[in-house]
């Protein structure tokens, strides 16, 4: 009874023709010899080969029919088969589709220090790969004295001033027992309520192949077809570091050159101290030259007509004072060509064949008291003026 019940029902309705197929065939053959001796012992004279023939001629069209019907029965079977090999083939990779996702766990987290007005649930990711945003879309929770049903959303615990609830939203779940400084392997929903037999949610979860699915609380997983692609998380340490970033109008000042070009000028006090900076301002002193200027070939060429004259300076010059230094050096021929600064500062020009040599030390000295004057009148001037301000 068991091996009938198991059968398919074409295999079944198969049998049924089969032998009804075979009662018919056996009824025909009864006839033909009850007709027959019927036939030869009242009038011997008709059984001739005519009477065979006709008895022949229905006897292939019966056979024909019996074969059509069976034929067309054992296709149906043949599909009903393939059919059942299919369906079981889908579930049993739905089965292992959902492997991973039967591995996120949801459980009620009861201990002696539980509070019973406030319900605690456990989320965790058994497997051993990530699950992505993670997120309860809401909660409900008998909550007040009339025990009513409150729904609970992650907008509103955000709002709300209720202590220690919490409701995850696409949260990133590592491998189990796998936990970094920011990331675990958990998360938890905690929401006040009035019973919490009474509480209900869902998770919403990716796994690492990228199938979306919903698990109720009682365990209940439905796979969610979906075509949107994993939310993007909010930056974190994690997020990569931008290689290019655009300079800001104070770096760009305090760059000083053709990077303040397009910027404009600088209008209120508090304006130069935040690109001077607080420390340059209390810090102040006079730059002066502290090594003897160097006087090279131009590019390292004998042959070259300009020379490379290097000037070494401290303290470092702050922004705006190089603007000044490198603009009176070029009214009388020499032309910044780059330089470094750590503690102190290195500057270089290329110095034609015009200028006098012999007098450069002069030249340069004067272009940093120049530089020095300018700087403390202008630019210290409303730096320390706000800075007095505050």
């Amino acid at each position: 009874m068991e091996k009938s019940s198991a059968r398919l029902p074409e295999e079944r309705q198969f049998k049924r023709v089969l032998i009804g197929v075979c009662v018919a065939v056996l009824l025909f053959i009864l006839a033909f010899i009850v007709v027959t001796a019927v036939k030869s012992s009242s009038d011997p004279r008709d059984i001739t080969s005519n009477w065979f023939v006709a008895w022949g001629t229905w006897a292939g069209g019966l056979g024909t029919a019996a074969a059509l019907l069976i034929a067309a029965f054992s296709i149906a079977v043949a599909g009903a088969h393939s059919r059942f090999d299919r369906r079981q083939a889908a579930e049993i990779r739905e089965d292992n589709d959902m492997a991973q996702a039967r591995l996120l766990t949801i459980y009620k987290v009861e201990g002696e220090h539980s509070i019973s007005s406030l319900a605690t649930y456990r989320i965790d990711n058994r497997s051993k790969n990530l699950f992505f945003d993670v997120t309860v879309p809401y909660v409900d929770s008998p909550y007040g004295s009339d025990a009513g049903v409150e729904r609970r959303t992650p907008d509103l615990v955000a709002q709300d001033n209720r202590l220690h609830e919490f409701i995850p939203t696409a949260e990133q779940l590592t491998p189990y027992r796998d936990n970094t400084e920011h990331e675990t392997w958990f998360t938890a929903v905690t929401v006040h309520t009035s019973g919490a037999s009474g509480i209900n949610f869902a998770v919403e979860y990716t796994d690492a192949d990228g199938r979306r699915w919903r698990q109720e609380l009682g365990g209940e997983i439905t796979r969610v077809h979906t075509t949107q692609a994993v939310p993007i998380r909010p930056p974190d340490r994690f997020q990569p570091p931008q290689q290019i970033s655009r300079l800001s109008n104070v770096e760009a000042w305090r760059m000083g050159g053709s990077f303040t070009t397009n910027l404009e000028p600088l209008q209120t006090d508090s304006e130069f101290l935040e690109v001077i900076g607080v420390a340059n301002v209390a810090g102040w002193k006079r730059i002066e030259r502290i090594e003897d200027i160097v006087v090279e070939p131009g590019d390292g060429n004998e042959q070259s007509e300009n020379a490379k004259v290097t000037v070494t300076f401290s303290p470092k010059a702050p922004p705006f004072w190089g603007h000044y230094f490198h603009e009176k050096l070029a009214e009388s021929g020499l032309h910044y060509a780059g330089g470094s600064s750590q503690r102190t500062q290195t500057d270089k020009f290329r110095c034609p064949p015009q200028v006098n040599r012999a007098g450069l030390a002069d030249l340069i000295d004067a272009a940093i008291q120049y530089a020095n004057d300018r700087f403390e009148e202008n630019e210290l001037a409303a730096a320390r003026r706000a800075l007095d301000a505050r």
